[in-house]
């Protein structure tokens, strides 16, 4: 440290002042980026200030809790059979759970229990879908195929509710390619990101629709966004208490906190939710009974044409999206279970599986995807 010191101290003049000169001009770049990102890209210091969405509960950023209604699905849980417990580990899993009517089975990875609540990602997005059908049962919403200007004014796009609903509505932003709005094309400084940080009222007038790609699968989260929006405005309430009221009460479920746009009164209704896998799998049980018979949350034809679509078996066998949920088939011969599913997904291997023929809800959460068939056949 001496030597290092006594040669700083002894620099030349001429030299010192270049240093100096350095400092100079690497103050002035760095002021000329940050206003660069003010003006082209803020987006990112919100990003940078809250960071990516945490995956494990307490996490950075605003929150809107959505009210419970009870303590999860009920117990006991038995132990997951070895094979899905391995798989579960090996895959960098953190939860499954498992409900064959009435049956419960649990399995949790290290540093995980029953009370860790944990971020569903675009898992919410099928509540979401779930609700736009309700709003239509409830008549509040009496054609898919309207123009979602019709509830959300002459700044929404010009796509239909369907089209949202069905991820082919074709959107962009500002001009950019359809695909810069897919999620998987994800970049701080791309629309998405500004989609994030500020909501969808900061981003509704830039969105369009590109005739060319609409009609066509994309999966693109504005979408979610766009249906969140028509719930609070056909329900005249904000999104959380709507799924509250509607789903997650019911349900049985505790309470759970949604992520929110930074200084707004906005939910992420694509994204966050941060609540414990028994939550979900109270969830799932509500979904797949359609409420009960008593107060179905659907009518029976609307929840089958959700939940168990006529699809041709290939189609199915491609993992087919509907309403804001996805469709596949168990048809492994020989297998002890078998017959068509739907599921909800989430970045990074949340799933919530919805098999009618068995009875089955499973609920699996990670920090990386499973495989998907073999994550049920697992379990028998």
């Amino acid at each position: 440290m001496i030597n290092r010191f006594t040669v700083t101290r002894g620099l030349g003049r001429d030299k010192a002042q270049g240093m100096k000169r350095v400092a100079l001009t690497l103050c002035v770049l760095m002021a000329c980026v940050t206003a660069g990102f003010a003006v082209f890209a803020p987006q990112v210091w919100v990003l940078a200030r809250e960071g990516f969405p945490a995956e494990i509960w307490p996490a950075e950023g605003e929150f809107v809790t959505v009210a419970g209604g009870g303590v999860g699905a009920a117990g006991p849980f038995a132990d997951l059979p070895e094979a899905a417990q391995t798989r579960l580990l090996e895959s960098g899993g953190r939860a499954l759970l498992v409900d064959r009517g009435g049956e419960m089975l649990a399995g949790y990875g290290p540093d995980i229990d029953a009370e860790t609540r944990m971020n569903s990602f675009s898992l919410v997005k099928s509540l979401v879908g779930a609700l736009v059908l309700r709003a239509h049962a409830d008549g509040l919403v009496p054609d898919l195929d309207v123009p979602l200007a019709d509830y959300l004014g002459a700044d929404a796009p010009r796509a239909t509710l369907r089209e949202a609903l069905e991820m082919r509505s074709g959107l962009i932003v500002g001009g950019e390619p359809a695909k810069s709005v897919e999620d998987a094309g994800f970049s701080p400084f791309g629309p998405l990101a500004r989609l994030y940080a500020f909501g969808l009222d900061a981003t509704m007038g830039d969105l369009d629709v590109d005739p060319e790609a609409q009609g066509s699968f994309v999966y693109q989260s504005v979408n979610t966004a766009l249906l969140g929006a028509v719930l609070e405005a056909v329900y005249d309430r904000p999104l959380p208490e709507i799924l509250s009221e509607q789903i997650w009460r019911p349900a049985g479920a505790a309470e759970a906190y949604w992520r929110a746009v930074p200084e707004t009164v906005e939910v992420s209704a694509y994204c966050c939710l941060y609540a414990r896998p028994v939550d979900w799998v109270a969830v799932g049980r509500f979904l797949l009974d359609n409420g009960s018979a008593a107060d179905p949350f659907l009518p029976e034809d609307l929840w089958h044409a959700w939940l168990l679509p006529q699809l041709a078996p290939e189609v199915r066998r491609e993992g087919a999206y509907g309403w804001h949920l996805r469709h596949d088939v168990l048809d492994r011969e020989g297998a002890p279970v078998g017959g068509a599913f739907a599921y909800f997904m989430g970045h990074g291997g949340q799933m919530l599986y919805l098999m009618p023929s068995e009875d089955l809800v499973v609920v699996r959460f990670g920090e990386q995807p499973q495989l998907l068939h073999s994550t049920l056949y697992d379990l028998f």
